[in-house]
């Protein structure tokens, strides 16, 4: 349920339905009805003929629209022309005693039986529908009225008219039905928009009454008299027609051919929109590439092309939400698809990854088999970074060569996994062993010549997913090159604690992206400035299925998956972010930053740090001190003391953290150029009771002080403690007792309050 909220099809309805119900779909009916219309009307013969009283032109006193005495001998004269029904609208009256308007009442009691007076109504595209206009001529006995009231969309085109109106509280039947055969089409009447208007002749009043139009023009036809000027009021938008409004009769003349039509059955929006999103269903399941293509094409004909067709045969289907589905749900589905391809290959080498494997699936007659290659970080280190990932493709051709040119994944960092046929462990370590003696030649890189050695992982658990075969494969394959030997299997006493270790990677990603990953700050006190004056950037685990996380349960296994460099310039990226905050509430502020043993010789530690720099804004990196614990262990001494070197010549304060647990703890003071010690608290909590580590604790003050190094205490948990550090000479304390690691804002307030060192030192437990 949870990946189909995520769909594309899911965004895509509900931006749908919330069109639908804001009503802010009209725009794409409207363009879709335009379209289709102007490309399916044609010119026919038609049964109507138009006469207009102003020619088209805004109305003056001249013309036969301001005469009503004209339009009574207008009337005269066509109906005795032998026109079936003759529709006239209401005169512009002058009055009650106006001896025109009592000419016309005469006319059309003459000729009440085939004459229709017209109201027309005033278009209100704001609200959807035409308001019928207010009229003082006083409707002759006997003489039929009809109504002219379209509902309109939001620019004034034409949609439906009902049969009947409710004109001065009176039912008045549309212009649309008065011609209705019969045919029960109930309430609705729509215009027949394949009729093109200009199929219909327009002749102008004063040639009529000039005698210079034949009667054969007029006979048993529908004869409108009416104004024709496009900007009166009245005036009406028609699908397929352009732009300019067309006068309300000639719509009134498509709604009767409409009526006479038939039945016209309205269906609405949703079996369209549930239609196409059947088809897109059906698409996503379909496997094969080619037919998921046709149910694609298939869906968006049916929303372009069914509507049309439909409504031609009497059915209205309501196509605007469809079309939005199309237009948005096309664009989304191919930043997904776009998304996808780039999840499933890697940015370096441009090959598949593993979760492009998994996708692919495992089948159980296959071996999973994984391989590491020993220091690939630091033959990246020595190439241009443009040859990166030619250093991966030379590596999986050689795998690919060696296993009988099958598809070979790249994991990044070295790492490649691969399928193999399944055979003996015998047959299989003798396999490895040749593929191994294929990179006992060195790789040639743009002129640059590496040596390699690789390590092989293996996976025949067949009743596992293939993302666990995949990351149990990757497992044994750093296991293997921990231990040095050429290959390590996974087994399957593993497979129970293994789910948590081969997900971590992807654990801590998602971790780090939705904030279970935190960063908790513990505070350190001053004995110089009796205040709070830093802090050290901890990082917090707080996992929705397994609750509180240990630092020491993931920080070990996050270095043994590759992802303490991302997790600590995480933590470096947001202390900094930090420290205007804290400047602002307690100038000088600094915060100390762990730097993983592991990261302390990589080679590109001082490039990535200093991008964080330029990216924050750093303006003084005194501010930020990283602690290296003493008792690291490092392939590259040297480069870790360059890297180190370089840090502090930035402006980055170094500390040797946990001073004292180490076997070379002096040989280690003189070697790194540090700015701190931090004595580990299995000195501190027994100073008040033990002579010995008193004595101790003072000496490596002393030392600290003589080599112009400050010293920090932790694991301070009571007064005592801290006041003998007080009389010691220690610069700064932390612990429990001074505050346990605690969110940002929380360390706001504390350190506000403990400026002084009165109120808010009582606060602060100091």
């Amino acid at each position: 349920m949870r990946a189909f909220l995520k769909s594309p099809l899911f965004v895509t309805l509900a931006i749908v339905l919330l069109g639908v119900f804001t009503q802010s779909l009209q725009f794409f009916e409207h363009v879709y009805w335009n379209v289709w219309f102007k490309n399916r009307a044609q010119i026919e013969q038609t049964d109507a003929v138009v006469v207009s009283l102003d020619n088209g032109l805004p109305l003056s006193s001249s013309s036969v629209a301001s005469s009503p005495a004209r339009q009574a001998e207008l009337l005269d004269n066509i109906a005795g022309m032998g026109a079936r029904t003759v529709f006239l609208d209401y005169p512009q009256t002058t009055g009650e005693r106006d001896l025109g308007e009592e000419a016309l009442r005469d006319a059309l009691k003459r000729n009440s039986a085939n004459t229709i007076l017209v109201r027309r109504s005033s278009v209100r595209s704001d609200l959807n529908h035409s308001e019928p206009n207010r009229a003082s001529f006083r409707l002759p006995e006997g003489v039929r009225q009809a109504v002219s009231a379209w509902n309109v969309n939001f620019i004034g085109y034409a949609v439906d008219t009902k049969r009947a109106t409710i004109v001065d509280k009176v039912w008045v039947p549309s212009v649309a039905s008065t011609q209705d055969r019969g045919v029960d089409q109930g309430d609705l009447i729509f215009p027949d928009f394949s009729l093109r208007l200009d199929s219909v002749p327009v002749v102008d009043a004063r040639a009529v009454l000039q005698g210079q139009i034949t009667a054969g023009s007029f006979r048993d036809k529908l004869v409108f008299i009416t104004m024709t000027n496009p900007q009166l009021d009245s005036a009406l938008g028609y699908f397929g027609h352009g732009a300019q409004k067309v006068p309300a009769a000639l719509v009134d003349y498509s709604g009767i051919r409409g009526a006479t039509k038939g039945e016209v059955t309205v269906l609405g929006w949703v079996p369209l929109l549930v239609a196409f999103a059947s088809m897109i269903i059906l698409g996503t399941r379909t496997r094969r590439r080619s037919a998921k293509l046709i149910v694609y094409v298939c869906a968006a004909l049916m929303v372009l092309v069914v509507p049309g067709l439909a409504r031609e045969y009497g059915y209205f289907l309501t196509v605007g939400p469809s079309l939005v589905a199309v237009l948005v749900y096309a664009p989304l589905r191919s930043s997904q698809k776009w998304r996808s391809r780039v999840q499933m290959t890697s940015s370096a080498s441009g090959l598949p990854n593993i979760t492009a494997m998994a996708a692919e699936g495992v089948d159980r007659t296959f071996d999973v088999i994984a391989v590491s290659v020993s220091q690939y970080e630091q033959m990246l280190a020595s190439l241009p970074r443009e040859l990166h990932g030619e250093c991966a493709r030379q590596i999986a051709r050689r795998i690919g060569l060696g296993a009988g040119d099958r598809e070979v994944y790249d994991n990044d960092n070295g790492h490649f996994v691969w399928l193999e046929s399944s055979k003996t462990l015998d047959d299989l370590i003798e396999h490895l062993e040749g593929l191994r003696a294929l990179f006992s030649s060195p790789l040639v890189i743009g002129g640059h010549v590496l040596d390699t050695t690789v390590h092989f992982g293996i996976d025949r658990n067949i009743d596992s997913k293939p993302i666990s075969r995949i990351q149990s494969a990757l497992a044994s394959a750093n296991e293997a090159q921990s231990k040095g030997k050429l290959y390590e299997e996974f087994g399957e006493q593993r497979l129970a604690q293994s789910p948590w270790e081969l997900s971590l990677h992807a654990r801590i990603d998602e971790g780090l992206r939705n904030g279970d990953i935190w960063l908790a700050l513990q505070p350190q006190f001053d004995f110089r400035h009796n205040r709070i004056s830093g802090a050290e950037a901890l990082i917090r685990w707080t996992d929705p299925e397994r609750g509180v996380i240990p630092p020491d349960a993931f920080i070990l296994q996050a270095e043994r998956a590759g992802r303490i460099e991302a997790i600590t310039y995480w933590v470096l990226e947001r202390s900094i972010r930090m420290l205007d905050q804290l400047n602002a509430v307690a100038a000088p502020f600094q915060i100390s930053v762990n730097l993983s043993a592991r990261m302390v010789d990589h080679p590109g530690l001082v490039h990535r740090v200093a991008d964080i720099v330029r990216e924050t804004g750093l303006k003084d990196c005194s501010n930020i001190t990283f602690e290296v614990t003493e008792t690291f262990s490092m392939a590259n001494r040297e480069q870790a003391k360059i890297n180190l070197a370089a840090l502090r010549t930035m402006g980055f304060r170094l500390s040797i953290d946990d001073f004292g647990t180490g076997q070379a703890s002096l040989a280690y003071l003189a070697e790194i150029p540090s700015d701190e010690i931090k004595l580990d608290r299995r000195f501190i909590r027994s100073i008040t009771m033990d002579h010995r580590d008193q004595l101790i604790v003072e000496s490596v003050i002393g030392l600290a002080h003589s080599l112009g190094q400050e010293v920090v205490a932790e694991g301070i948990e009571d007064i005592v403690t801290l006041e003998a550090l007080r009389k010691l000479g220690c610069d700064l304390a932390q612990g429990y007792h001074i505050g346990r690691p605690m969110k940002l804002p929380e360390l706001l307030e504390l350190v506000d309050l403990s400026q002084g060192g009165t109120a808010g030192g009582a606060r602060a437990n100091v």
